[in-house]
Parts: structure tokens; C-alpha cells; sequence
């Protein structure tokens, strides 16, 4: 074990406040789950994304930690990257404290439990903050420093993947969401982004004629992320949010720049504060993103860099972009934000489930107990109007798995009417949507019909299902 490594066990003790080393302790002795990268690595030429492509295409979904990494400088980084966290259901159920036997059908439940169940935040001296044990500011805060990926072939370079944290002026919540930022020297970078809170804060800054301050957090414990990634209303409280995921509160330190009047994620890794000036931009993009295509390049907001924070043995935090972690870490949180409005607005809501087919974000599968017409397109428009970027929604009844994508097909393939059951709402919003999927939204309702006498989906008797096991009914393999 490495000096560093050790150092980090050692502080993250299992009695101490919840952070990325904490959950790390509980899967890196599972080869499945975790692996080690000990040779030295240059993200910038994509051979951390080439090493998780590969893993990815024989089906293999470990986290993994490159623990010699080269900076943005092409200097060996002090800071081993850890990746590919979110990549299974079972680590985001665990992550939240939620045995993995429940991270099917279930896990959006537990989430949207936990969103309602707000955990008010800690704050403490930046004394007892570890992100606090190195500050640098001034030109030893230097981005260039950090083992930023450059992860597809056309990206415009290195990019730093995790949350941005702000909060609009004159208001005391916080918002996280995830961006980008494209380093383009040290000290500067643009931010893409594209959450409708974190751009609203950004136009009341703007407004106001002030400086946006905005903090980076390159790493936390994975609830944490999960908590900040529910479709919440404006004025939640994210950290409070994040406190129902981790089962604790969040605890806060005053910031380097902008002391108690800007509160940072003490058990963070690594945090960078900044600001925003006013019509302040940069070119950004084109980036991988979670559709499987390249945004086009943009002009986004530019972030000036005031310090660089980091705990003792600090880890940084990267997503591999368009593939399964990415697709995870925000799909399961929003499957129970779904969950909790269509419980609350129609009441008769089974279960959600955003598929991997629709990029676990343009299309929902939802299925319901249905009381007769109209109901499905009800929760059509429901979740429609909810998460505003997704495309499709597709409601079956309560004896259809939405987890099962071929339950979910055959009901579309046998109960639906093409002229009766699917609806096209035009334009929903300006079509800017960078993947070019444009303002429009269907609703398939491929529930049982019930206007006309229907033929009844076969089954075998629950009662004989129940009897019958098979590891009871069948003789033993016989080997050789």
C-alpha cells in the first residue's frame, strides 16, 4: 500500500464523517467492484476512457483508481483519479445505505423517500474542515495541476467533470448540479451549464451586475452527488437534501474567499472557488456527452479561479461520460423524483424506471394501476412537465416490469392503437437542446385497453409459481 493510500485510510476512519474514502473502504478488497491502476497514466491522451471502454465492453463495470496520474502540465499530479463509481445500481443503492437486493424496482422508492427527508447542515471551522487542510490561491492555484480527462476523440481538451455549487443572490440555499469545466489555462476555464436552477442563478447574478460565486467540488462520498441530483423545486436546500441521502448532515466550513458568506462541503476532496463575471464567456465544447454525440461547440460562462482546496491524501473525482455511470448516477435519484410527483398528482403511480435504451434521460417507463382512460396520458403529462428533457413516455400497467425493456415492448407491441394511444405534444420548449432532438414529446399509453373487449394476457397461477422452485425441483448438474 502506498504512503498516500495509507494516509487516506487512516483519516477516513469508519466512525468519521461520511466521504469518497470512507465508501471506498467498503468495496476495495471486491476485484468486482473496485481495481487499481499502479502505472503511470496520461488522461489527456484518453488512456483513462480507453482502460473503462474496455471494461465496459466485456461487461465489467469496477470503479477504478489511477493512482499515477499525469496533470494537465504532463507532470506526475499528486491526486489519483477515481472513476467509473456510479456505474451499477447495486453501488448507488449501497452508496445510500439501501441493501443491494433492493436496487431494482425498489431503489427509486428508498430515493424518493430520502428526498423528502431533509437533513439539516452542520457548519463547522475550516479548523475541522479536511478540505481545508491545503489552500492555495493566488498562482499556486493552478487547474493545470490537477489530472484533468480529455476522455472522447473530439473533445476540445481536458475537462473536469464534477459539480458546480452556487446560490442565487440574496438567498441562503444552495444549488449543486453537474457542468463542466474546460480549464483553458490555470487560472481559467468555462463552465457548460445546463441545469434551469443554475441558470437562473446565473441570469439574477447577471442582473444584479455582480460577481457569481461558484465553488467546483471534485469529489465527495457518492450520496452525497446522488442527493444533489433529484429534480427538486427552486428554493430546496440541496445540502439538506444531500444530508436525507448520507443518513447525516452535511457539514459545511466557511469558504476561502467568500468566508461564512458562501459554505463549502467540508469532507469534499477537492474543492476550486471562483467567480463569474458579468457576460463574462468562453468557447467550450465539443464534449462526449450522455446522448453518445458531441455537444458543438459554445460559447458558456467563464469562471476566474480565487483558491484551490484540498483534504490531506485527496482523490479526484471524474465521470466517464456516456456510458453506464453516467446514465446511473443521475437516472435512479430522478426515478424517484418522478415517483414522489406522480404519487402526489395522480396517486396511482407502481413504479418508474429510466432505461439505458433512452440514455437513462430522453425516455421513462412507467406503469400504473389503471383505472380506466385517460389516466395513462394523465401520468404521461405529469412527468412530461417534471423532468423537462425527457422525450418519451411510455405507461403500462402494474403486471408489466418497467425494469424488463421486453415487458415494456411487448405491451407497446399488443396494447397499443397508434392512432388512439400515442400523442404528439408540439412544441414544449425552444428547440436548443444541444443533442438536436428538438421541442416535441410523445406519450404512448400501452396500457390494456379497456374501451373495447381485450384478450387476456396469458400467465401461470401465482399459487403454482409459488410451489414450484426450481433450485428445489431440479436434480443436481452433473459435472464432467
Amino acid at each position: 500500500m502506498s504512503q498516500s493510500e495509507s494516509t487516506r485510510r487512516t483519516a477516513a476512519g469508519s466512525s468519521g464523517p461520511k466521504s469518497l474514502s470512507t465508501y471506498l473502504d467498503q468495496i476495495r478488497d471486491n476485484p468486482a467492484e473496485f481495481r487499481t491502476v499502479s502505472r503511470a497514466v496520461n488522461p489527456m491522451n484518453f488512456e483513462v476512457t480507453a482502460l473503462l471502454k474496455h471494461l465496459d465492453l466485456r461487461g465489467e463495470y469496477p470503479t477504478v483508481q489511477f493512482n499515477n496520474p499525469l496533470d494537465m502540465h504532463g507532470k506526475p499530479s499528486k491526486f489519483p483519479i477515481v472513476t467509473n463509481l456510479w456505474a451499477t445500481r447495486e453501488r448507488c443503492a449501497e452508496a445510500c445505505d439501501v441493501p443491494r437486493s433492493e436496487a431494482g424496482g425498489q431503489l427509486g422508492v428508498r430515493f424518493a423517500e430520502f428526498a423528502a427527508r431533509k437533513i439539516k447542515p452542520e457548519v463547522v471551522s475550516s479548523d475541522n474542515a479536511p478540505v481545508h487542510a491545503n489552500v492555495l490561491q493566488g498562482k499556486q492555484a493552478d487547474m493545470w495541476t490537477l489530472p484533468a480527462v480529455r476522455h472522447f476523440e473530439m473533445d476540445l481538451g481536458g475537462v473536469l467533470t464534477m459539480g458546480l455549487t452556487a446560490r442565487a443572490p440574496g438567498e441562503n440555499f444552495y444549488n449543486t448540479t453537474f457542468v463542466k469545466t474546460f480549464p483553458e489555462t490555470g487560472y481559467r476555464g468555462g463552465l457548460t451549464i445546463h441545469s434551469a436552477h443554475m441558470s437562473r442563478m446565473l441570469r439574477l447574478w447577471e442582473k444584479s451586475g455582480q460577481r457569481f460565486p461558484v465553488i467546483n467540488v471534485l469529489g465527495h462520498h457518492p450520496a452525497f452527488w446522488i442527493g444533489t441530483l433529484n429534480s427538486t423545486p427552486w428554493g430546496d436546500d440541496e445540502y439538506a437534501t444531500a444530508g436525507g441521502f448520507l443518513h447525516e448532515p452535511v457539514r459545511l466550513a466557511p469558504s476561502v474567499t467568500w468566508g461564512k458568506d458562501f459554505l463549502v462541503p467540508a469532507d469534499a476532496e477537492i474543492i476550486i472557488e471562483g467567480e463569474i463575471g458579468p457576460g463574462s464567456r468562453s468557447v467550450v465544447d465539443p464534449f462526449g456527452e450522455i446522448s453518445g454525440q458531441y455537444q458543438p461547440q459554445q460559447f458558456a460562462p467563464l469562471m476566474e479561479v480565487t483558491a484551490i482546496t484540498y483534504r490531506n491524501g485527496a482523490l479526484f473525482q471524474d465521470i466517464f461520460s456516456g456510458h453506464r455511470e453516467h446514465m446511473l448516477m443521475a437516472s435512479v435519484p430522478r426515478e424517484g423524483s418522478i415517483y414522489n410527483h406522480l404519487k402526489e398528482k395522480l396517486g396511482n403511480v407502481v413504479a418508474v424506471h429510466l432505461p439505458f435504451s433512452g440514455c437513462a434521460r430522453f425516455t421513462v417507463y412507467i406503469s400504473i394501476r389503471n383505472g380506466g382512460d385517460g389516466q395513462a396520458k394523465q401520468a404521461g403529462i405529469q412527468a412530461l412537465a417534471h423532468v423537462p428533457n425527457l422525450h418519451v413516455a411510455v405507461i403500462v400497467d402494474e403486471d408489466i416490469d418497467v425494469f424488463n425493456e421486453e415487458q415494456v415492448l411487448w405491451a407497446v407491441n399488443t396494447y397499443v392503437d397508434p392512432n388512439r394511444d400515442i400523442d404528439h405534444i408540439k412544441n414544449v420548449r425552444p428547440p436548443s437542446d444541444p443533442r438536436g432532438l428538438g421541442s416535441d414529446r410523445l406519450i404512448i399509453d400501452a396500457t390494456r385497453p379497456t374501451h373495447i373487449p381485450f384478450p387476456t394476457r396469458l400467465r401461470v397461477p401465482p399459487e403454482a409459481m409459488e410451489r414450484v422452485r426450481p433450485e428445489e425441483w431440479l436434480d443436481s448438474a452433473k459435472k464432467g
